[in-house]
């Protein structure tokens, strides 16, 4: 994978819009999972665990493998977080069929073409796409899935757990599920801040990768004595953000597909029935998935009402 960084970059971007920046921190990612798992093999090498000794009885204590699990990948992080879901697994002696997201084929198969080079023996790792709805979901409630790997969304993940809680005919045992699913994420700042770094870690938070991260900040929550000269240095630096084709480099990237495009529009509509916009809102004109910087503010308070903490909202 060291080898080839440069393609896998490169196939990042031209496959899901990432720029230079955001691909070689991925592809980076992805290597420092392999090396995290393989040496933690080696802890498993002789897998016996140490018992407290009891005077009558020869006890012991051991590892053993699951068997077949699955891996079900997101879009957004489709090296990095696809290889380490699968390399963990493996180290311990388990098998795994790897779905990967619809939109990232490409990259997946050029993992897949690695794990092959590097001698993993036939059958211990295989590649799967397909669609989530019904290759995923046809994975999930195969009675010989020991073990589910998903990172995605919290609705799949809801239905991943009910599903996998029920025995299916011919299953011999409870399988294991694993979930790594959105959140809502929120940066505080107060006016003993460093506004200067405070405004370039929000959007370098909120605006990587055209903010498709679970890790994204979507929120600001400001004091109201921070609020005016911190968003006067936010507002300056997103208008500034470049927009573009990825492999040009710009800030910010196509967003993945079309459907990506209509979810962030409908919530920019949601936005401005709950807020005020202050910046962007519109699709870019022209070929390809752009989303202008969008910035909102809460709506000023009405004269004679409480005032309250001032926030920002930063969808994307």
């Amino acid at each position: 994978m060291k080898r080839r960084r440069r393609e896998l970059e490169a196939t990042l971007v031209y496959e899901i819009g990432k720029n230079w920046v955001e691909a070689s921190a991925e592809v980076a990612e992805a290597i420092d999972f392999l090396e995290y798992y393989a040496r933690q093999a080696l802890k498993y090498k002789y897998p016996s665990v140490e018992v407290v000794p009891y005077p009558g009885e020869d006890n012991e204590s051991f590892y053993i493998p699951l068997g077949a699990g699955v891996v079900i990948a997101p879009w957004n992080f489709p090296i990095a977080i696809f290889t380490g879901m699968i390399a963990g697994p493996v180290v311990v002696g388990n098998t795994v069929v790897a779905k990967p997201a619809e939109d990232t084929v490409v990259i997946a198969a050029k993992v897949f073409e690695i794990f092959h080079e590097a001698g993993f023996p036939p059958g211990v790792v295989n590649l799967l796409p397909g669609e989530g709805k019904e290759v995923g979901a046809y994975l999930v409630e195969h009675p010989k899935t020991r073990f589910i790997n998903f990172t995605g969304s919290l609705e799949v993940g809801l239905w991943i757990h009910q599903a996998a809680s029920r025995l299916a005919p011919g299953q011999r045992w409870l399988k294991r599920v694993f979930l790594e699913l959105g959140g809502k994420d929120a940066i505080l700042v107060d006016e003993t801040a460093d506004l200067e770094a405070a405004a370039e870690g929000i959007l370098v938070s909120a605006y990587g990768f055209q903010g498709q991260k679970c890790s994204a900040a979507s929120r600001l929550i400001v004091t109201e004595k921070a609020f005016e000269p911190l968003m006067e240095r936010v507002l300056k630096g997103a208008e500034r953000l470049s927009v573009g084709p990825a492999e040009e480099n710009p800030d910010l990237g196509p967003v993945a597909s079309k459907a990506q495009e209509e979810k962030i529009l409908s919530y920019i509509e949601i936005g401005k029935g709950e807020g005020q916009l202050v910046l962007g809102g519109q699709r870019l004109e022209g070929e390809g998935y752009f989303i202008a910087p969008t910035v909102f503010t809460e709506v000023p308070p009405k004269p004679g009402s409480p005032r309250r903490r001032s926030s920002a909202r930063c969808f994307r």
